[in-house]
C-alpha cells in the first residue's frame, strides 16, 4: 500500500502569507495548540489533559504541519475529528475531579473548566462571527503563541521552562507563524479575519463597520502607546540632567518597554546599548560591561553591524579605563617619542574611535606632538568612508559603514586643546572659533571650549572676564548636573585664585569651606570623563584604643594610570612643599621630575612654568651660588615665556630672574670688595717694607 502523495508546501516565511490558501487552517492549529497547552496566570503549563490525549491531538497537528496527508483539513472536518477525542476526555477529567470532591479536596478552576464539554472549532468558529472581534483575536493568539514558545514582549527569552521547544517541527510551525502575524498591516488583519470566517463557512456579506472601528482603536492604542513612549523619554531626560539617575534608568527602560508586537527584535540590541551607554555614563562600569556584553551577543545574531560596531567601541573605552594605567608600580618611568603599542590602546576602526583614542594616548603617556597624528587619521578615514570607491576597490574588503561620522565640532575641539598643550594660544583659539561655529549639537563640547577660554583668561589675571564668560545665562541654560560640576569647579577655581593672589584670606578660608571637596569628581582610567562619585574617599583614623574601629581597605597599587594628572600632582606637591618651608633639596626630585616628563611630553606650557619653580628653588640652595645658573636657564625659555600670555608665570619668572641677577650683582660686588681689599693689603705691605728697609 503505498503512503498518501505529500502535497506541495506553499508556505514560505518571506512573504505576508495572504495569498497562501492554508493560513486560516494554520491558525485554526495555533487556537488548538493554545487549548491543548494551557497556562496559568504565571504563564506556566497546567496539567489539565491526560498524555493520550494531547498525543492524539498533536498526532493531528504534525499531519498537518507536515503536510503527510492527501488532501489539507476542512473545518468540519477538524470539528469532527476532534469533538469526540474532547469529549471522551472531558468525561475523564469529570472522574478525576469526582474523585476529588469525594475526598474533600478543592478543585482548581481550570480543572473545572476543563470537565465542561464545548467543541473547540465551533468555538474558534464563533470568534470570527464579526470581523472586528476576529481581529482583536488575532491579535491576542499571537501574544498567546509568544507565551508558550517562553518570549515575552521583549522577545527575550524568559527563565520559565517553555511549553514548546522552539526548535521542534511544533516550534519551528508557531515562530513561522508568528512571523507572519506580526508583519500583518490592519488593512491586512482585516482581509485575514473575512478569509478565516469564510473557511469556516460564516456569512460575511456586507461591509465590516466594526473592523474600521477596530483599525481607529488599534491606531488610538499605538498613538497612546506613542505617548507613552514620549513621556518616558522626556522622563529619562530630566531625570538625568538633575542627577536622578535611578529614575532615569527606570524612565530609560520604560522607553523601550513600550513597543508594539509587530517592531520585532530590532530595538533590542539599541536598548542594551544604550543602557550600557547610561551606566558607563554614570560610572556604573560592571553594569555598563554586562549590558554591552549582551548587546554584542543579540547584535551579532541580529546580524546588525553598525550597532556591533559601536557595542565593540563601548567595551573598548570600557575596557581601556577600568585596566590600562600608563606605567604599573613595577615598570620605570619612561617616555617614548612613539605612539603607543597597539595591545595596550587599540586603533579605533571608526573617525570618531580615532578621534577617541586621543584623550587615552596622552593620559598613557603618549607625547603631544605624536597624538596629533591621531587627529589627522580621523579626518582621513572619515574623507576614505565618504569617497566613492572605484573598481580596484571594490574587489577589496572595506570596513564596516557605520553611522559614527567625524564630529567636526569636537574635531576642532580636540586641535584645540592640543594646540593649547602646546603653548600655542593662537591656534588654540582659532580652533575653538571654527568649533563653537559648528551647528551640530554638541553642548558638552561647547562647554568644554568654554571652560578652556576662561583657563586662559585666569592665566592673564582676567577674572572678571573669565566669570563674564562662565556665568552667562546662555552658557547656564539647561545644563545637565554633570556639566554644572565641571563648570562650578572652574568658577571656584576662580574665585580660589583670585584670592590667593590678593592675599584675601578671609574670602579664601569662605571659598574653601563652601566649595565641593576635591576628590568628589575624579576619573576612573584614561580616556574616561569627570564623574562625580557622589561621596568623598573616606579617611580612616588610626586608633589602638579601640579594636572595633574598621580598618582602611587594602589599596591595590595602580602605578600611575593619568600620565597628565601625575605630572600636575608633582606641581602641586611641589607648591605645598614651598609653603611649609620645606628646604630645597627635599623638593628637587619632585621638581626635577615634574620639568623632565613635561618636556619630553611637549606640554610646553607646564614646562616653561615648572622651570621658573626649578629656578626658585635652586635660589634657595645656600653655599652653591646657582644665581648664574638661574639666570641662563630663565634666558633659554624667556622669549616663550613672554610669547605665552601666562601673566603670572611672567611674574613669577621676572620676581625669580630679578632675585638671581641680585645676587650676582651682590656676589661681584663682594668680590670687588675682596680684591680691593686683598689690592690695599699689599699696598701697605709694599710701604711697610719701605719704612722698614730706610
Amino acid at each position: 500500500m503505498s503512503s498518501p502523495r505529500k502535497r506541495t508546501k506553499i508556505h514560505t516565511s518571506q512573504g505576508r502569507g495572504l495569498s497562501e490558501p492554508q493560513l486560516p487552517l494554520h491558525i485554526a492549529l495555533a487556537w488548538i495548540i493554545d487549548r491543548v497547552f494551557p497556562l496559568n496566570d504565571d504563564c506556566q503549563p497546567v496539567p489539565i489533559y491526560s498524555h493520550g490525549f494531547v498525543a492524539d491531538i498533536l498526532r493531528i497537528i504534525a499531519r498537518e504541519v507536515l503536510e503527510i496527508g492527501s488532501k489539507p483539513a476542512t473545518f468540519l472536518s477538524l470539528r469532527d475529528e476532534l469533538d469526540p477525542l474532547v469529549r471522551k476526555e472531558t468525561s475523564q477529567i469529570l472522574k478525576r475531579n469526582n474523585k476529588k470532591r469525594s475526598r474533600g479536596q478543592d478543585v482548581e478552576e481550570d480543572y473545572e473548566e476543563g470537565e465542561k464539554f464545548s467543541s473547540w472549532m465551533t468555538a474558534f468558529g464563533d470568534r470570527f462571527k464579526d470581523i472586528s472581534e476576529g481581529c482583536t483575536f488575532l491579535d491576542r493568539l499571537e501574544k498567546e503563541l509568544r507565551d508558550r514558545l517562553n518570549y515575552a514582549d521583549d522577545e527575550e527569552p524568559t527563565e520559565l521552562p517553555e511549553p514548546i521547544e522552539r526548535h521542534s517541527p511544533l516550534g519551528v510551525f508557531s515562530r513561522t507563524l508568528l512571523n507572519t502575524l506580526r508583519k500583518l498591516s490592519f488593512d491586512e488583519t482585516t482581509h485575514l479575519s473575512r478569509e478565516i470566517a469564510r473557511w469556516c463557512g460564516l456569512d460575511t456579506d456586507g461591509p465590516s463597520i466594526h473592523a474600521g472601528i477596530w483599525s481607529l482603536d488599534r491606531r488610538s492604542g499605538m498613538e497612546d502607546s506613542l505617548d507613552k513612549r514620549i513621556k518616558a523619554m522626556q522622563d529619562y531626560q530630566s531625570a538625568n540632567a538633575s542627577g536622578d539617575y535611578s529614575k532615569a534608568l527606570s524612565s530609560l527602560k520604560r522607553f523601550y518597554d513600550y513597543q508594539f508586537p509587530s517592531a520585532g527584535r530590532g530595538q533590542h540590541q539599541h536598548a542594551l546599548l544604550n543602557i550600557a551607554n547610561f551606566h558607563y555614563s554614570t560610572g556604573g562600569m560592571e553594569s555598563a560591561l554586562a549590558a554591552v556584553e549582551e548587546a554584542t551577543r543579540v547584535t551579532r545574531t541580529a546580524g546588525d553591524k553598525a550597532c556591533l560596531h559601536q557595542c565593540i567601541s563601548l567595551a573598548q573605552r570600557i575596557k581601556t579605563e577600568t585596566t590600562a594605567v600608563a606605567f604599573t608600580p613595577a615598570e620605570t618611568i619612561r617616555i617614548r617619542q612613539k605612539p603607543i603599542f597597539t595591545n595596550r590602546l587599540p586603533e579605533g576602526q571608526s573617525p570618531m574611535d580615532v578621534l577617541w583614542s586621543v584623550k587615552p594616548a596622552l593620559d598613557l603617556g603618549e607625547p603631544v606632538h605624536i597624538a596629533f597624528r591621531r587627529v589627522h587619521l580621523a579626518l582621513g578615514k572619515e574623507l576614505a568612508t565618504e569617497g566613492h570607491p572605484t573598481e580596484g576597490d571594490k574587489k577589496v574588503s572595506k570596513q564596516w559603514r557605520t553611522g559614527q561620522k567625524l564630529d567636526m565640532a569636537a574635531w576642532n575641539a580636540t586641535q584645540a586643546g592640543l594646540w593649547g598643550m602646546l603653548g600655542s594660544d593662537a591656534l588654540a583659539e582659532y580652533h575653538e572659533d571654527l568649533a563653537l561655529s559648528d551647528l551640530s549639537p554638541w553642548a558638552d563640547g561647547r562647554l568644554s571650549v568654554l571652560l578652556s577660554r576662561a583657563a586662559r583668561a585666569i592665566d592673564q589675571a582676567e577674572y572678571d572676564t573669565a566669570l563674564a564668560m562662565l556665568l552667562d545665562i546662555s552658557t547656564l541654560k539647561g545644563m545637565s548636573l554633570s556639566s554644572y560640576h565641571r563648570w562650578s569647579k572652574v568658577v571656584w577655581t576662580v574665585l580660589e585664585r583670585r584670592a590667593k593672589l590678593h592675599d584675601d584670606e578671609k574670602s579664601l578660608d569662605h571659598i574653601v569651606s563652601s566649595r565641593a571637596p576635591s576628590d568628589y569628581s575624579k576619573r576612573a582610567g584614561p580616556g574616561g570623563p569627570m564623574r562625580e562619585t557622589g561621596h568623598p574617599s573616606p579617611i580612616f583614623i588610626e586608633n589602638d584604643n579601640t579594636s572595633d574601629s574598621p580598618s582602611p581597605p587594602p589599596r591595590i597599587p595602580r602605578g600611575i594610570p593619568l600620565m597628565h594628572e601625575y605630572i600636575k600632582d608633582l606641581y602641586k606637591k611641589v607648591e605645598k612643599l614651598q609653603t611649609s618651608g620645606t628646604p630645597p633639596h627635599n623638593i628637587l626630585p619632585a621638581i626635577l621630575e615634574a620639568v623632565q616628563l613635561s618636556s619630553e611630553l611637549g606640554l610646553w606650557s607646564l614646562h616653561r612654568y615648572g622651570v621658573i619653580v626649578l629656578c626658585e628653588v635652586m635660589l634657595q640652595i645656600e653655599g652653591l651660588n646657582m644665581a648664574e645658573k638661574v639666570v641662563g636657564e630663565l634666558e633659554k625659555i624667556w622669549d616663550q615665556v613672554l610669547g605665552g600670555n601666562d601673566l603670572e608665570c611672567i611674574a613669577r619668572g621676572l620676581v625669580c630672574l630679578g632675585k638671581a641677577k641680585i645676587d650676582l650683582a651682590l656676589d661681584k660686588h663682594d668680590a670687588d670688595n675682596d680684591t680691593n681689599n686683598d689690592n690695599d693689603d699689599g699696598a701697605q705691605d709694599q710701604a711697610s717694607d719701605g719704612l722698614l728697609g730706610m
